[in-house]
């Protein structure tokens, strides 16, 4: 594990008291998940992840000369330098117009937005979300819907009689 450093959402419980004997050190590195936690998590922005990966692969290069057993380190701090390439070029290719621009939340998980998440017979909350069908039928310019005119005519004439 990493080194705690009173972040928000750091790898370690907000509400633990270190001490000198719990310090991490040279036996107890970060992981991959850890890793890929702050690549692919929406638990805080992207400018943070960022910095928060940026600041392990400090961490680890200063520690690299104690690390060099099986060469795991150079494997980590290869995975450390894709994910922070990886992150920049997301954050640096996000529209500033899109929707995801600040890449906290990659999909919008509410269920209340969603059709399939819906009961079949619950027509209100389908026209909720997918708005009057009639209204986007018909553009601005559109006179929308036609109305029945009374027809002034016999009846024996009459060419929707037989229909009502």
């Amino acid at each position: 594990m990493a080194q705690h450093h009173d972040h928000h959402g750091t790898m370690v419980p907000q509400q633990t008291n270190f001490d000198n004997a719990d310090q991490p050190g040279i036996a107890q590195p970060y992981s991959q998940s850890e890793i890929e936690d702050l690549l692919y998590g929406d638990d805080r922005p992207a400018m943070e992840r960022l910095a928060r990966l940026r600041e392990l692969r400090e961490e680890a290069s200063i520690r690299e000369s104690g690390d060099w057993g099986d060469q795991d380190p150079a494997a980590m701090l290869d995975e450390l330098d894709r994910a922070i390439d990886e992150l920049s070029a997301t954050i640096a290719n996000a529209d500033d117009t899109s929707d995801y621009a600040d890449l906290d939340a990659p999909l919008d998980r509410n269920p209340d937005d969603h059709l399939d998440a819906l009961s079949p017979d619950d027509e209100e909350a389908r026209q909720a979300i997918e708005g009057d069908p009639e209204e986007e039928f018909f553009e601005e310019d559109d006179l929308g819907p036609i109305e029945e005119t009374p027809w002034d005519g016999s009846d024996e004439f009459h060419p929707e009689k037989d229909m009502h």
